[in-house]
């Protein structure tokens, strides 16, 4: 039996798959670079991801702005808020009736003010005190600073002051109601000679034990002395504040200025 020997011949694999170049086994002309690899095929896979992104970004972006999306957005802050509740939601907030220490200040001003320009005398009365003589005393109790009164008289200058002085010296009938004080660099004094009904000339001397003192004002361009509490006076206590003459003549004249 003859043996045929069958020409055994190489296998490529181009034999089961056609190269780029071939289509159905047939060469078609087309360079190979324009076939696309794997490198390309990675290239546009990446391309299309990024403009998906894009994409999705432009669309999320679209849904925030939207007004729908806006509304809800708002509407879910407020139910937020209602939710946090505060400390004032249990217990409302107290508001202080306490005034500035300045707006009280100009209270007690404007109340002193109304007082001396209407000649308002509260709180006083007028009793005999034997030897000496008329005096003051507090019919309700005054606190430390308080207006007591006004000490009214004339306001003059020092020059008519020291005329009606000396006529006062000559006549042992008149008393010591001068008050010499400066203002702006100006002398001047109150005259209280003249009985004026007004109590704040009636009130005594005294150098230790003084419940008053003078204080200058100035209303409407105009000065004005008045007697203030310098400490809480009780009902039924005398009104005393020191003359403050420390005058040699004066002393010898009226020797209670000591006191």
């Amino acid at each position: 039996m003859d043996k045929v020997e069958k020409e055994s011949t190489p296998v490529k694999i181009n034999d089961y798959f056609l190269s780029p170049g071939k289509k159905n086994g047939v060469d078609n002309g087309i360079p190979k670079s324009q076939f696309p690899t794997s490198e390309s095929n990675s290239k546009t896979n990446v391309e299309k991801a990024s403009q998906n992104e894009r994409r999705e970004i432009n669309r999320e972006t679209l849904a925030i702005n939207s007004p729908r999306a806006k509304m809800n957005k708002k509407k879910k802050l407020v139910e937020t808020r209602q939710d946090n509740k505060l400390l004032t939601d249990y217990f409302p907030v107290r508001r202080s009736s306490r005034k500035p220490k300045s707006e009280l200040e100009k209270e007690k001003k404007a109340a002193i003010e109304e007082k001396v320009l209407k000649n308002i005398e509260e709180g006083l009365e007028v009793v005999d005190l034997g030897e000496k003589g008329r005096g003051v005393v507090a019919t309700k109790h005054f606190y430390r600073g308080d207006f007591v009164v006004e000490y009214a008289g004339d306001l003059i200058d020092l020059s008519t002051a020291k005329q009606r002085e000396k006529k006062y010296s000559e006549n042992p009938q008149f008393g010591c109601y001068m008050y010499y004080f400066v203002h702006k660099n100006r002398n001047y004094c109150i005259d209280a000679t003249a009985e004026s009904g007004r109590l704040g000339r009636l009130i005594n001397h005294s150098k230790t034990a003084g419940n008053c003192h003078t204080k200058l004002t100035e209303i409407k361009n105009r000065p004005y002395l008045m007697l203030m509490a310098s400490r809480d006076i009780s009902v039924g206590e005398e009104l005393l504040y020191d003359y403050g003459d420390r005058n040699k003549d004066s002393l010898e004249s009226h020797p209670w200025l000591k006191l």
